[in-house]
């Protein structure tokens, strides 16, 4: 009588860092210096991509690169002011330029400001509207020829629940994050063919 040889199994974990859905695609990041925009900069890079992080604060990308650790040689720092036309155009340049094209843009970029919406300045209400829905534009418009010359691109852009349910004293958060919502649908329809 043959006794059957013993059977071993192997089980393998998978990490987020042993993940490589990213490699070889070129990611811009707003929002790249701190919290969400920080973290999706950093999975992205663990998961084999190459990233340009961009960000209105030097300090919080080059925290940003100190965190990336051995993959911050896959990443490159930009600063922007998303609100500023002129700034979104030099920094998708720079971004394109240095990935040597792109393939995705994350629009993680974004403030909030509260307040009793009678005390509410204009010039509060419209730096809100400015870079929250106004800069999520500029980035999309400007990077748009990059992306349809890229490898299956996409966009995402970052909305709220404020968006749809109410909270106080954040009106103009809301509104931005609405808007967000809309053109993102409408910009959806427009490329997705």
């Amino acid at each position: 009588m043959t006794t059957p040889a013993p059977t071993t199994t192997t089980t393998t974990t998978t990490t987020p860092h042993s993940l490589s859905r990213y490699t070889g695609r070129r990611a811009l990041v707003t929002g790249g210096g701190s919290g969400i925009g920080q973290a999706t900069v950093l999975r992205l890079l663990a998961e084999g991509g190459s990233v340009v992080a961009a960000d209105v604060s030097e300090a919080g990308l080059a925290d940003t690169e100190v965190k990336a650790g051995p993959d911050a040689a896959r990443l490159t720092r930009v600063l922007v002011d998303i609100a500023d036309e002129a700034s979104v155009r030099a920094a998708v340049t720079s971004a394109v330029d240095a990935l040597g094209g792109l393939d995705v843009l994350v629009n993680a970029a974004g403030i909030l400001r509260s307040g009793h919406t009678r005390e509410v300045t204009l010039a509060d209400f419209e730096q809100v509207l400015r870079v929250n829905l106004v800069g999520t534009f500029l980035m999309i418009r400007e990077a748009l020829p990059a992306l349809l010359d890229g490898h299956e691109p996409a966009v995402v852009n970052f909305s709220s629940t404020a968006q749809n349910y109410a909270h106080p004293y954040m009106a103009a958060y809301a509104a931005s994050k609405g808007g967000i919502q809309s053109m993102t649908h409408a910009l959806a329809m427009e490329f997705s063919k």
